[in-house]
């Protein structure tokens, strides 16, 4: 069974022959150049040909703004302004030939495409507007908001069309809702302002195909939404951060309706831990959030210049021993 066969055996809630993995850098195709520069000494090679690795990134180009259009964003003060900053921002415009052709040469290479939109509908807007004064927009909330988010919102659901229409397994979004104790918002308000335009584009990428599943990335404790994100059709929910969430307890309340990807500790136990704590850890989602499938496996977030050489390679070495579904250990 080759990467792709196994992922696409994960998105279907059957049992593959082994647990799917990888490095999150390489399912998101995006890396600190210090683990660049760790492979290559290691290994002379880029961290996505090293090891198995079952899940391929494939980050969706987009406009890269300088600081001015940062300082016009930040300008927007009613409707107006919003329309006559943001008409174009939300069409962006996508190579199709190019998106298709490197989905396609992922595919015939054996490996599932996860297309990965550096646009979100909670992310883009602290970025465009800058954290501090984002929250104080959520805190007036006046007129103008609503449909500067709608602009973010079908930006998206472009890069998710997009995405669909090319063929990727699947498309994902990262947006961090949580902190290490709580939800950054109110459940109250992120049900109002954002739970309607992510479910909005969940259905754009749905329509476009159906057989690309939708993959949310927040950080955090977020406990309290995951009813709401199987609700308007989250598929897979990245990173169930050990530290905050229990991956064991999630898995037991949500695992008929969730794939669960990510998982294990970049905060403890590959920074801090020795080899066999690695070992440990992998043994023990696999017993737990893995049981049964709909798990993909891999860090909870990318690879930092903390986290020892020695761990990284027993994280391979454990998925390979305890990872399997069809041999008893």
């Amino acid at each position: 069974m080759n990467s792709l066969e196994r992922v696409r055996m994960v998105l279907e809630h059957k049992i593959p022959d082994s647990v799917p993995r990888a490095l999150y850098d390489v399912a998101i195709d995006t890396y600190n150049q210090s683990t660049l520069d760790l492979f290559a000494q290691k290994l002379g090679k880029h961290p996505r040909d090293a090891f198995r690795q079952d899940l391929r990134g494939l980050v969706l180009p987009s406009t890269e703004e300088g600081e001015e259009w940062h300082r016009v964003i930040s300008a927007i003060r009613n409707i107006d302004d919003v329309h006559r900053i943001m008409k174009d921002w939300s069409s962006p415009a996508l190579d199709m030939e190019w998106l298709k052709n490197k989905v396609r040469q992922i595919h015939q290479a054996g490996y599932p495409v996860i297309a990965a939109s550096k646009v979100s509908d909670f992310e883009t807007p602290f970025s465009l507007r800058g954290r501090e004064q984002f929250f104080l927009d959520l805190g007036y909330e006046e007129a103008w908001l609503e449909v500067f988010l709608d602009y973010i919102t079908e930006a998206v659901c472009a890069y998710g069309r997009a995405a669909a229409s090319a063929g990727a397994d699947i498309f994902g979004i990262g947006d961090d809702l949580g902190s290490q104790r709580d939800l950054l918002i109110s459940p109250v308000q992120w049900r109002r302002l954002f739970k309607p335009r992510l479910k909005r584009i969940i259905e754009a990428v749905k329509k476009t195909n159906p057989g690309t599943a939708f993959f949310l990335h927040t950080d955090g404790n977020v406990s309290k939404l995951l009813p709401d994100f199987i609700e308007i059709g989250v598929d897979i929910l990245n990173p169930i951060q050990p530290e905050v969430m229990n991956p064991a307890e999630v898995k037991k309340l949500y695992g008929k309706d969730l794939i669960f990807f990510g998982a294990i500790s970049v905060q403890h136990t590959l920074p801090l831990g020795t080899p066999q704590d690695v070992y440990n850890e992998v043994k023990l989602r696999m017993a737990t959030i893995g049981a049964g499938g709909g798990y993909l496996m891999t860090p909870s977030h990318m690879i930092n210049a903390d986290i020892p050489w020695e761990n990284i390679v027993a994280f391979f070495e454990a998925a390979e021993r305890f990872g399997t579904y069809t041999v008893n250990r």
